[in-house]
């Protein structure tokens, strides 16, 4: 990978036109569709457009893009994100249609959290089966 590739600053060109999107949290998606359901990770951004009150208390938003809606991401995983959008081996799998999650909730500090699991190709076949 060449230097320019590696360090390139801007945004990625996911190739969706995300506009009219509406934004969801995964707890949402998770009481509608329940844990067996995986989503296809179309793009992944950051938006660090708050005040710098805002970022020092709450970070940056950590967003996926899925087909047709915007989902928040947790804070924790922001870094992670950030990795994901300098990796070009990673753009090109989630650009190919290879990189999908389910939603898993745990406990954390007495109160319900989500995050995503990433899934292997053979469990996105298993579940992609099993929802038939």
């Amino acid at each position: 990978m060449s230097f320019a590739s590696k360090h390139k600053k801007g945004g990625i060109q996911w190739g969706i036109d995300t506009k009219d999107f509406e934004y969801f949290k995964l707890q949402d998606l998770f009481e509608k569709d329940g844990e067996n359901a995986a989503y296809q990770l179309c793009g992944v951004f950051v938006n660090s457009n708050k005040t710098e009150k805002e970022l020092k208390e709450y970070g940056a938003s950590v967003v996926a893009i899925l087909a047709d809606k915007l989902v928040n991401l947790p804070s924790h995983m922001e870094e992670e994100v950030r990795e994901i959008m300098k990796d070009e081996e990673d753009i090109a799998d989630i650009k190919a249609g290879k990189v999908w999650f389910r939603i898993r909730s745990y406990e954390s500090h007495g109160k319900t959290c989500y995050s995503p699991d990433w899934l292997e190709e053979d469990e996105v076949a298993e579940i992609k089966e099993a929802t038939k």
